[in-house]
């Protein structure tokens, strides 16, 4: 109960930070805070469950393929049309369920994420050289770096859109997901559709990525899908308190982001995963000791 309290002051005070933000600095807009709060939902929301299911690797190569698909779109969509947002969900999400297909298949998840990160990264080499020719170097440094004070107000009603879908979602499937990650074939002999679930997280770990690369950057795109939920299940028990917890640190290392990034005058992503890092190390110290 107490881990609970301490959840729920972590994350009303990590987002009344963020809210406050904009009275302080008159240049920053509330897309950026609404954005940082979408992605700390989102990307906490999934973290937890790739936590629970031990698929660090597979989440680590996620943002790899969501690199290769966003200009990917932008290039299909030039010679083809379309919306770029669909075509770079859709080449993500056939990306990961391949290598999804392939671990059910009985290939093992490091060699199929090791298989997938050599595939994008070969690949995101070639588009991302043609997408600099027409997009300019400028675009192309965003997708890697990520900036949230750019965001506008809209986008930041996407982001948050989305992190609340992917939150609810989330919720409804932490029980059936953590118990797979316990035992998959107790689960299976138990009737829990094993697969459906799977390919679920893929979709919602391709959705989130996809859509806050261009927000937080493939950098801290690979720090934030992982570390909240690692640092969730440190302190935490039970699938629903672990979710929460993970979000909350989410949040956390957000608001801290942000507040820091502005204060030292540096893109707040950089900040964030850094946070979460120094957060890791430090539990993981307290722990041992």
């Amino acid at each position: 109960m107490a881990t609970r309290y301490y959840i729920l002051i972590l994350t009303v005070a990590s987002t009344a930070l963020m809210i406050i933000t904009p009275k302080a600095y008159w240049f920053l807009g509330y897309g950026s805070v609404l954005a940082l709060i979408g992605s700390a939902l989102a990307f906490g929301s999934v973290s937890a469950l790739v936590a629970a299911r031990g698929l660090y690797f597979l989440a680590h190569v996620t943002p790899h393929s969501a690199l290769l698909a966003v200009p990917t779109a932008f290039l299909v969509s030039l010679w083809l049309g379309g919306g770029q947002g669909l075509i770079a969900a859709l080449v993500t999400l056939a990306l990961l369920l391949a290598a999804g297909y392939a671990i059910g298949r009985g290939v093992g998840g490091d060699v199929a994420a090791s298989l997938l990160a050599s595939f994008t990264a070969s690949s995101s080499a070639i588009v991302l050289y043609e997408a600099q020719k027409r997009l300019g170097a400028a675009s192309v440094s965003s997708l890697i770096l990520g900036d949230p004070l750019l965001v506008g107000l809209s986008e930041g009603a996407i982001g948050l859109a989305l992190g609340l879908t992917v939150f609810l979602i989330s919720l409804s499937i932490a029980r059936e997901v953590f118990y797979i990650g316990l035992s998959r074939e107790l689960a299976a002999v138990d009737g829990l559709k094993v697969e459906v679930y799977d390919y679920t997280l893929y979709t919602l770990i391709a959705l989130t990525t996809v859509v806050m690369l261009g927000i937080v950057g493939f950098l801290v795109a690979s720090v934030l899908i992982l570390l909240p939920g690692a640092i969730a299940s440190l302190f935490s028990r039970g699938s629903i308190e672990t979710l929460l917890a993970s979000i909350a640190v989410a949040l956390a290392a957000s608001a801290l982001g942000l507040i820091g990034g502005l204060a030292l005058n540096i893109t707040p992503s950089g900040v964030i995963g850094f946070t979460l890092v120094v957060l890791y190390a430090s539990l993981k110290v307290f722990r041992v000791g």
